[in-house]
């Protein structure tokens, strides 16, 4: 499971960002932006699945600082949720009502992409997944 969380991820960062190139070259459908919320939504399952299931810590390369502060394990995985999850289908469901400038919008999308990948880089690069069993 733990690789399939890894795939889907990879996958909405993939289609986040061409997201972020279809809005550039004004090709964006509408259909795009509801498959890549469909499966942000089922990332997010997968994440809850994998996290109930898994003892999630936080590997001990961490700084010791902000071992406590930034990268404790409940910090990472909000982190993750607001970054990887909430703030990509916020922006794709309010697109046309929270841009005014086409420009502003491009930025809105790079800064996504952006967070995603910051999302991506704590679930995998910070926390450890170590099976209960």
């Amino acid at each position: 499971m733990i690789r399939l969380n890894y795939f889907v991820n990879l996958l909405n960062l993939f289609l986040i960002f061409i997201y972020f190139i279809f809005i550039n070259i004004n090709l964006i459908k509408k259909e795009f932006g509801y498959l890549l919320i469909f499966l942000i939504i089922i990332n997010l399952f997968i994440k809850l699945y994998n996290w109930y299931n898994l003892n999630i810590t936080k590997k001990q390369n961490v700084h010791i600082i902000t071992d406590n502060i930034i990268f404790n394990d409940r910090f990472a995985k909000l982190s993750i949720f607001i970054l990887s999850i909430a703030t990509p289908i916020f922006m794709v469901f309010q697109k046309d009502s929270l841009v005014i400038d086409s420009l502003i919008q491009k930025f809105s999308f790079l800064f996504v992409f952006l967070f995603s990948l910051l999302g991506f880089y704590l679930e995998f690069f910070v926390l450890e997944s170590k099976s209960n069993k």
